[in-house]
């Protein structure tokens, strides 16, 4: 299901139709024939209106992924099964009139297989106790089903006002609201993953880290001599944007977020979790730093400076050519990933 810009302008014309036909009735009849009939008019429209889902689209996984790295082994179990992930954005009033059809259109797509439900409520403009107590309806249906519901609302927005107002929050639970859908999709990503142990593990082998995961044992011990652990706490800065770039870190515990700084916020465009790589950049430009990288919690990392790199390259240069290829590919991945966004951005 798809609504928004085309709805929006179709509202639009419909409420400014309504003005120009009750003006030219007020000429040809009377003002008070034409209020009567602008009223009739605006009551129609209401009802009409009402009959609409306020669902704006609803997608699977499939459609559009979380801005995490994972390794490839994670992205081909999450290509299998993330389509279990459903995304329903709303848009307009959550009310009497509106919130049993949301309920109904959402059971209708919960007839495939389902793991997930996230609700994007950030375009909702009104949301009264009838709707509040829709979403309570919906936790409560999926609870039973052995399914999770997510919300995506950020604060101080109308929906989060509401939701505070009707004690939501509360009945939600903090870890079931987040900022955001790419946040809401990474959070239901993890817990698909958590069904894998053998994928999805708090700290992994320097060997099983996605760049390293084609070499031989003598391959990856030459690489192992010209890297650094190194250890950072939650909230720590790894580089910031325009920082020189100097080295490429493999994250194996805990995972770091790259943001993008802007003078009022900051947007987050990745966050690497154990087996990916960040910072590559740096072993084929050399040029400063695109993006502010912050730890999200505990973090340990394994560096390669560009210094020893070259060191590398002149001692070992098959071995730094296959690593290469390794970073290729990895940053092919992350392109069809994107590709993928866009083109579901713009359709």
């Amino acid at each position: 299901m798809r609504r928004g810009a085309a709805a929006y302008r179709l509202n639009v014309a419909l409420d400014l139709a309504v003005v120009v036909v009750v003006a030219v009735l007020s000429i040809a009849l009377n003002i008070v024939s034409a209020v009567f009939i602008g009223v009739a008019i605006a009551i129609a429209l209401f009802v009409f209106r009402m009959s609409r889902s306020i669902i704006r689209r609803s997608y699977r996984w499939g459609a559009i992924h979380s801005r995490t790295a994972r390794t490839a082994a994670e992205r081909v179990f999450l290509d299998r099964a993330g389509d279990a992930i459903l995304v329903v954005e709303l848009q307009g009033a959550l009310f009497f009139g509106t919130s049993e059809k949301m309920l109904n259109d959402i059971d209708a797509a919960l007839r495939r297989e389902t793991s997930c439900v996230i609700l994007d409520l950030r375009r909702l403009t009104e949301i009264d106790s009838t709707g509040a107590s829709a979403l309570l309806e919906l936790k409560t249906r999926l609870s039973q089903q052995k399914k999770e519901l997510l919300l995506a609302v950020a604060d101080g927005t109308t929906a989060m006002e509401r939701l505070e107002n009707f004690g939501m929050l509360s009945s939600i639970g903090d870890a079931g609201i987040l900022p955001d859908v790419d946040r809401a999709v990474e959070r239901a990503e993890n817990e698909l993953l958590r069904t894998q142990p053998r994928l999805h593990r708090e700290q992994i082998p320097l060997a099983e880290a996605g760049v390293f995961a084609h070499f031989n044992a003598a391959d990856l011990a030459t690489v192992e001599q010209y890297l650094r652990r190194v250890s950072y706490r939650p909230g720590d800065v790894i580089f910031r944007e325009g920082d020189p770039g100097n080295e490429l870190l493999v994250v194996t515990k805990g995972s770091a977020s790259a943001y993008l700084e802007l003078p009022n916020t900051n947007i987050r465009l990745a966050t690497f979790a154990p087996g990916t790589m960040f910072g590559e950049l740096a072993l084929l430009d050399a040029g400063a730093r695109s993006a502010t990288v912050v730890a999200d919690e505990d973090l340990v990392c394994y560096a390669l400076p560009t210094s020893d790199f070259t060191a590398m390259a002149a001692k070992f240069p098959t071995v730094v050519i296959q690593l290469l290829a390794a970073i290729g590919r990895e940053l092919s991945g992350r392109l069809r990933t994107a590709n993928r966004t866009i083109h579901q951005l713009e359709t």
